[in-house]
């Protein structure tokens, strides 16, 4: 039967995950995680650590550009599909209520067609 430690290993190795080692307080420890994993993070370190400023700087616009377009799709992704909305469907005039309408127009349109008449001043 494996021990604890070779438990983790084994459910690291098939999900791709690290796990947090706790001491005997509760207080994390260690971090388990791939030897591949490890040496990116390793990789990246030292990378950075060479670069210029003009370059680091580029490096953090690069990431920063990277986050937001990862930040625009989930946001993207998060909207629903409008057969989802609960609308409620438009309901159309009665003949009466057309007609009464179509009588303000008229009434209105009859106001504004009021004609003046306009003389000459001697």
């Amino acid at each position: 039967m494996p021990n604890s430690l070779e438990k983790i290993i084994e459910l690291i190795k098939k999900t791709g995950d690290n796990c947090v080692v706790l001491d005997s307080s509760g207080n994390p420890a260690y971090v388990v995680l791939s030897f591949d994993d490890y040496k990116k993070l390793v990789a990246d370190k030292s990378e950075i650590a060479d670069l210029t400023e003009d370059e680091l700087l580029n490096k953090i616009n690069r990431d920063i550009a990277i986050w937001r377009v990862k930040q625009q799709e989930a946001e993207t992704n998060n909207w629903e599909p409008i057969e989802s909305l609960n609308l409620e469907p438009k309901v159309e005039p009665s003949a009466e209520e057309k007609s009464l309408n179509k009588a303000n127009i008229e009434e209105e349109s009859d106001r504004n067609d009021e004609k003046y008449y306009f003389e000459p001043i001697d």
